[in-house]
């Protein structure tokens, strides 16, 4: 009965939601491509769970004004229905960021990857395969924040749950931001396939595996709250120490929750964004070489 009723909720949001009549994307779900095309350097963003380029909010166009190339991709299964993530696999998700990730060093002599919650975990996996200049990591997702009311960790509870239950609501008015009158304003899908959080968790935990975490070699950022709701800032810490690279800084910041490019350190991530690619652009990266050819 339940599944019933929620399948029908589902099935008018999809049909309600505004779209562009041509793609079918959700408005303001879109990927993005903006700054210059001239230029040998580029970034990827990589958006969340559930999420859309639209959760970086004004991030792209600045970095863009700085001289950079951006890319903001769509995750597969996202920004369209719910329906279409719940049957996009964690493969699918890591073979689409590997593509995108490839398309810019064919272009572009000096790459860097940023992730955001999930897209954290998708940016870890593929910078451990494919050599980039610099990693970028908001408040990414390694594990669910735990409270002790929950009792059992919550990939437990949705490994219990998720058989039963196929869709988990999730008011667009109940964003995980501080500021709440951002809320509104951040695009993502408020049914949330349990089928989707499973694949979710499938991609965290091979993310902060020891082989994967081994292979982050090239400067890296964090950047987390110490009050994020969604995503565990311990284990972020702890995964990000495990890093074996020297070059490496992390931020905690501390009025923001978890989508904290709409929250109230917004400016402050935009400079430590800015600042991080200025250090990047100064370097001579191993990957940079590579895409020049200097070495094999």
């Amino acid at each position: 009965m339940w599944n019933t009723w929620t399948d029908q909720k589902v099935t008018r949001y999809e049909r309600d939601v505004p779209r562009d009549p041509e793609s079918g994307i959700i408005r303001e779900a879109e990927p993005r491509e903006l700054g210059p095309i001239d230029t040998g350097k580029a970034i990827l963003m990589v958006h969340g769970f559930v999420g859309s380029p639209n959760n970086f909010n004004d991030l792209p166009d600045r970095v863009a004004a700085s001289g950079w190339h951006v890319r903001v991709m769509l995750l597969p299964g996202h920004g369209t229905s719910p329906r279409t993530f719940e049957t996009t696999s964690a493969a699918e998700l890591e073979q689409a960021v590997m593509n995108e990730l490839e398309a810019l060093r064919e272009g572009f002599s000096t790459v860097v990857l940023m992730g955001h919650s999930m897209g954290g975990a998708l940016a870890t996996l593929a910078a451990a395969q494919c050599p980039v200049d610099g990693l970028i990591l908001a408040s990414p997702y390694y594990a669910v924040t735990h409270r002790w009311y929950y009792g059992l960790r919550p990939e437990t509870w949705a490994r219990i749950l998720t058989p039963a239950v196929r869709w988990v609501y999730h008011s667009p008015k109940r964003q995980p931001v501080n500021r709440r009158e951002s809320s509104e304003r951040i695009v993502s899908y408020p049914w949330i396939p349990t089928a989707g959080i499973r694949t979710a968790i499938t991609l965290a935990a091979a993310a902060r595996e020891s082989r994967v975490t081994a292979g982050i070699t090239m400067p890296t950022l964090l950047i987390h709250s110490r009050k994020d709701s969604v995503t565990d800032p311990a284990m972020s810490e702890k995964v990000f120490n495990s890093f074996p690279v020297s070059k490496k800084t992390v931020v905690w910041l501390h009025r923001s929750d978890h989508i904290i490019f709409w929250d109230y350190d917004d400016k402050q991530v935009i400079d430590e964004v800015l600042s991080f690619l200025e250090t990047i652009n100064a370097l001579d990266c191993p990957a940079r070489q590579r895409n020049r050819g200097l070495l094999p």
